[in-house]
């Protein structure tokens, strides 16, 4: 297999509770090197109550570790409108951001408070163009992004989702993800980078998060079958343990999977959720500049 030049990337994910920073490093012909790994026990809730500059000063000082490498940066969102589109085959990028904007106005009661992660989508009957837009509130992933961009260029920005969905490339089996956060039940099956199926619940408390995950596992019979991945500030001991009991699913936590080649000789923590999006993030950016 042809050996590939080497190349460096940082990714930054911010969750609900907790930030990381990574740095990773091209290897060989398909392998990686996770040459840096950096937690924060702060995130979207921090920069929610005032200490968004303490964070971001931290973020931005890890990142300076390594000023020429460019940077990707993934934030999570309190809010996920999925609206499926078709697009020509050959839309190149601006042309893709350009329907996206189009979309929007006919979508959103104000686009512009919106960003867009454009997600390839197979629907059943998968082709090229059938796409799946994924509009979040922009703020404060925009607001971030212009803060890291004074030190790095921005390659992506966005929420996790594409990065997680790119995951499944690694896989044979498709890959099946419960977040289960405060405000929201997110629950996504995807396989070779591609959403076969997404849906997002608002929730108010417990009940509706329990209800939630419950009807969606429930409803895909594929969970049975498939290790469900979750995640989550709501995803603790005591609701693992109820939906184990009530679905007897197989459930795991969110984790990089085995079969990514990826050496990380100093023994780093990877097993968090924030670095496991940083991860991803830094995947699917590397792969699409190679």
């Amino acid at each position: 297999m042809e050996h590939r030049v080497s190349k460096s990337i940082i990714a930054c994910a911010i969750d609900h509770a907790e930030s990381a920073v990574v740095r990773l490093k091209t290897s060989g012909s398909n392998g990686y090197t996770l040459s840096g790994c950096k937690t924060l026990p702060h995130g979207l809730q921090s920069l929610a109550s005032g200490k968004e500059k303490r964070l971001l000063s931290k973020l931005k000082g890890y990142c300076s570790a390594w000023r020429e490498d460019e940077l990707a940066l993934c934030v999570v969102t309190e809010s996920l409108m999925p609206l499926p589109a078709c697009f020509p085959a050959d839309a190149t990028t601006e042309e893709s951001r350009e329907y996206c904007c189009i979309e929007a106005e006919h979508f959103l009661n104000r686009p512009e408070g919106y960003g867009c992660d454009i997600a390839r989508y197979a629907n059943g009957h998968a082709t090229g163009n059938n796409k799946l837009l994924l509009f979040y509130p922009v703020d404060p992933c925009r607001r971030i992004a212009k803060y890291l961009s004074d030190e790095h260029q921005i390659l992506f920005a966005g929420t996790a989702q594409l990065p997680l969905v790119h995951l499944s490339k690694f896989t044979k089996e498709p890959q099946v993800i419960l977040e289960l956060e405060n405000s929201f039940v997110l629950f996504t099956i995807s396989r070779n980078g591609e959403i076969e199926k997404i849906s997002f619940h608002q929730v108010n408390n417990q009940e509706e998060a329990e209800y939630f995950a419950m009807k969606e596992l429930m409803e895909n019979p594929i969970c049975r079958q498939t290790a469900v991945q979750v995640m989550g500030t709501r995803a603790d001991k005591a609701m693992m343990s109820l939906i184990g009991a009530e679905t007897s699913y197989p459930l795991k936590p969110l984790s990089i999977l085995p079969s990514m080649s990826i050496s990380n000789p100093q023994r780093l923590n990877t097993s968090s959720p924030a670095v496991v999006k940083a991860i991803s993030a830094a995947v699917m950016t590397l792969e699409q500049q190679l």
